[in-house]
């Protein structure tokens, strides 16, 4: 299926989300520094983003850096949070102020270990974007599912609410986005490695061998065709 044929398909996903995996991989392969493969895989991502958008998805979750990923060395951490976030943030400001997008950061920012500058720029483009009711995209930086989890359980319980699916719901950082219904990870890995744990308890999962920066257009087509090839029966019986 072509992607004019893909667009007009009843049944794509509302919500999908990427583990950008394999950018450091990519750049070993061709004896290149890791940095030249997170900037290689910031321009794929900057391709898919629109890519996704040109078929009508409305929601795109992106796995950019977990709460276990300050373990990788000092060096490459450095890279992303003073370097690589801050230059995403900004092009994001960018381009998308003023289009009818909504940026919304999953994880942790209050994080002593985030640059400021970086805190203060990711939290300005999500309270510029609040309003904008079409297409969200949120990046999750410093995030963690089962952190996420804890940070609802703690904000319900200072709230004295009675905890329900729904008003658990409520207190996710993905509070206002639509249901999880794919999730695609690059570089042959095939785990969820604590990536929003609740949401995609009946998400469709897609593996590719292929790492994030050789993640193209046809790479998508290909992910999305599979998946409307499916039958989600969401714990019933469908014939």
């Amino acid at each position: 299926m072509n992607f004019k044929k893909l667009k007009q398909s009843p049944k794509l996903p509302h919500h999908i989300a990427f583990i950008i995996d394999g950018n450091g991989r990519w750049a070993k392969r061709r004896g290149l520094a890791r940095s030249v493969g997170h900037k290689a895989g910031m321009e794929t991502l900057k391709k898919q983003i629109e890519y996704v958008r040109d078929l009508g998805i409305k929601n795109l979750s992106i796995y950019c850096f977990s709460t276990e990923n300050w373990n990788r060395p000092q060096k490459e951490v450095d890279y992303l949070m003073k370097d690589m976030f801050k230059n995403m943030i900004d092009e994001f400001k960018q381009k998308y102020l003023n289009e009818d997008v909504r940026i919304i950061f999953s994880g942790d920012l209050n994080d002593n270990r985030i640059e400021e500058n970086v805190r203060k720029s990711a939290l300005d483009l999500a309270e510029k974007t609040k309003h904008k009711t079409g297409f969200i995209l949120n990046p999750c930086i410093n995030y963690g599912g089962r952190q996420e989890i804890l940070r609802a359980v703690n904000t319900l319980i200072k709230q004295g609410d009675q905890v329900d699916e729904k008003c658990f719901e409520g207190a996710l950082y993905t509070a206002d986005m639509l249901p999880l219904d794919l999730i695609i990870r690059t570089s042959g890995e095939q785990r969820l490695s604590n990536f929003l744990p609740w949401q995609s308890a009946y998400s469709e999962l897609y593996f590719t061998k292929k790492p994030w920066p050789s993640f193209n257009k046809r790479q998508l087509l290909k992910a999305i065709n599979n998946y409307l090839k499916r039958n989600r029966r969401f714990g019933a019986i469908k014939e």
